[in-house]
């Protein structure tokens, strides 16, 4: 026998135990968590025991199925056998209430509250970007004057911009790969993909906007920048 996770607090029972009923002593299987989560609450507080799929006529047919599709309904109503005597008709409904029949899973997907992030980390990572390169424009003209060339300046601004932007890019994406492995049963990869989107066009805006910024310092910009300071 399975017990429920509230038959198994009232009554003591765990995995292992013996309790007399009227058809003798039964051995607790194990123990099942049925939430209040819109599911059929008839096994919320209940005992199951297995039967064999050749004992008779039963009266439900279940399926685990995710996305829903007509084609499982088909297979549902294929298992129903015809009774004369009765006048109640087979038909496929849904086990959880949470849903509709209809629920549009890449629908809901879409129109997420969350799907904006990337575009705002790509805007926080163009700010970082401009703010990093603009605090140290006075160094970058007088590197200029003292002979630097432009090439090298900005092949240096990127390194520089990769190894800061890209250390906190790799820090976030193992946090949420341990997140992802940790939390999501099904398809982890698939979360992970969907989540490391922000921090990687976050670290891409940070490197072209670098770029750009420093692109426009002059060494003739020096004595400005110099005065300002």
């Amino acid at each position: 026998m399975w017990v429920s996770s509230d038959v198994s607090h009232d009554f003591g029972l765990v995995k292992g135990s013996r309790m007399q009923t009227n058809h003798g002593t039964v051995t607790v299987a194990g123990v099942f968590d049925w939430p209040n989560d819109g599911r059929d609450m008839r096994f919320a507080y209940a005992m199951i025991a297995p039967a064999a799929s050749s004992g008779g006529v039963f009266q439900e047919c279940w399926a685990k199925q995710w996305p829903q599709s007509d084609q499982m309904d088909e297979l549902l109503l294929s298992t129903a056998t015809k009774n004369p005597k009765s006048e109640m008709r087979p038909g496929v409904t849904a086990l959880n209430k949470g849903f509709d029949a209809h629920y549009d899973a890449q629908k809901g997907y879409l129109t997420r509250v969350t799907r904006w992030m990337p575009y705002l980390g790509l805007a926080v990572g163009l700010l970082l970007g401009v703010i990093s390169v603009r605090r140290r424009r006075l160094e970058y003209a007088g590197a200029l004057h003292s002979g630097e060339s432009k090439g090298a300046q900005l092949l240096g601004i990127e390194l520089e911009s990769l190894i800061w932007a890209g250390v906190g890019t790799l820090a976030t994406c193992a946090l949420l790969s341990a997140y992802a492995l940790r939390m999501s049963q099904s398809d982890p990869l698939a979360v992970l993909l969907a989540a490391v989107r922000t921090p990687l066009v976050l670290l891409a805006g940070v490197l072209v906007s670098s770029l750009l910024t420093g692109s426009v310092i002059r060494q003739t910009q020096l004595f400005r920048y110099f005065r300002n300071r």
